[in-house]
């Protein structure tokens, strides 16, 4: 009896064996041909990698594509791969840009557009909003299509500008009570103070600021008007006259008034 159990046991144990090896040997099968696919596949992704890398370094250097389509299988194929290389390269400016504060550039709508966000700055208060006045058609038409990079650092500067302009404005409201602005546009590139001179008589004075360059929050020329067309040719305004072309409006006026040229 012991023996027929025993009998028994043993050959449950070698048909288990068999049926563990036929497993063990058909996943082999399977492992082998999944490292046969694996490896296409890799190799596959090797050479578009290689066709990207290529086609990315032309793009910076402005190289013609017209001859990879064969070497990326086909018009369509280059087309994605044109893509993925100007992707790549957006990437490789957003971490650069993002290191120095410039801009951040995040995809939407599934990789089908790009979103621009520009971080501007003037004495800690940020701003990254395009107002309508903005001349952004006319740096779209500049270079928008041949250099991004270029057009990119344009807006980024002029953005920066505008910002610095308009925290001006604001600061001489809010600081200097004393000066009224007369007048400012959307683009902040004209101011125009009303200043009192201090004096025996108080004199009306006029400082035009013009902004010619727009990428800069420093005036390219300052007029200074009176009916006293002495004090506008005084020492003490000529030098009024350099504070505000060398400085923010806001500390110029400050400085003249702390001199005692204004009230």
């Amino acid at each position: 009896m012991e023996n027929s159990v025993l009998g028994h046991l043993m050959a449950l144990e070698r048909g288990g064996m068999g049926q563990q090896d036929q497993h063990d040997s058909q996943r082999l099968e399977m492992l082998k041909a999944r490292a046969v696919t694996l490896r296409a596949k890799r190799g596959q992704i090797k050479h578009q990698t290689d066709v990207v890398k290529i086609l990315k370094d032309k793009i910076s250097k402005d190289l013609p594509l017209e001859d990879d389509a064969a070497a990326a299988g086909g018009f369509i194929e280059l087309q994605k791969s044109v893509l993925t290389a100007w992707r790549m390269q957006l990437k490789d400016l957003q971490r650069a840009h993002h290191l120095i504060g410039g801009y951040e550039l995040v995809e939407c709508k599934e990789g089908k557009s790009v979103c621009v966000s520009f971080h501007t700055a003037f004495e800690g208060i940020s701003r990254h909003n395009i107002p309508p006045s903005f001349p952004l058609e006319s740096f779209t038409k500049q270079n928008l299509q041949k250099d991004l990079k270029a057009f990119l650092q344009t807006l980024r500067q002029n953005l920066n500008a505008l910002a610095a302009r308009r925290r001006q404005v604001c600061l001489l409201k809010e600081l200097v009570g004393s000066v009224e602005v007369m007048e400012s546009n959307q683009l902040c590139n004209i101011l125009v103070l009303m200043c009192t001179a201090q004096g025996e008589t108080p004199k009306a004075v006029l400082c035009t600021l013009e902004y010619g360059d727009l990428t800069q929050c420093l005036p390219t020329r300052v007029s200074i008007e009176c009916e006293d067309k002495t004090l506008s040719e005084s020492p003490q305004w000529k030098k009024n006259q350099s504070l505000l072309l060398e400085s923010p409006a806001h500390t110029a006026v400050l400085t003249m008034r702390r001199m005692g040229s204004i009230a």
